[in-house]
């Protein structure tokens, strides 16, 4: 039973902080990475990826991902903004 089915709920953002680590590992590739340039690796359009700069961006963990690999970076997790490394080896 719902007691308030009228209740707006904001969806789940990125957060500014995922989107500050973005636009600064975009910004120290050698030569600098366009919104445009990082929206092309990873297959959707600039307008996404300012999104997710801005920290407005709903998560989507499949972008997570192509993100994460394009800028070798970390956007989830306990290390965020860390190194990405690929998986364990047993």
């Amino acid at each position: 039973m719902v007691a308030n089915s009228d209740d707006i709920v904001k969806p789940k953002t990125v957060g500014r902080d995922v989107g500050q680590i973005i636009m600064r590992r975009r910004n120290e590739m050698t030569p600098k990475m366009t919104q445009k340039d990082l929206a092309t690796k990873c297959n959707t359009t600039a307008a996404i990826i300012q999104g997710y700069e801005s920290g407005n961006a709903t998560p989507d963990q499949g972008l997570f991902n192509k993100i994460e690999r394009a800028l070798n970076v970390k956007l989830r997790g306990t290390d965020i903004g860390g190194p990405l490394t690929g998986p364990k080896k047993k």
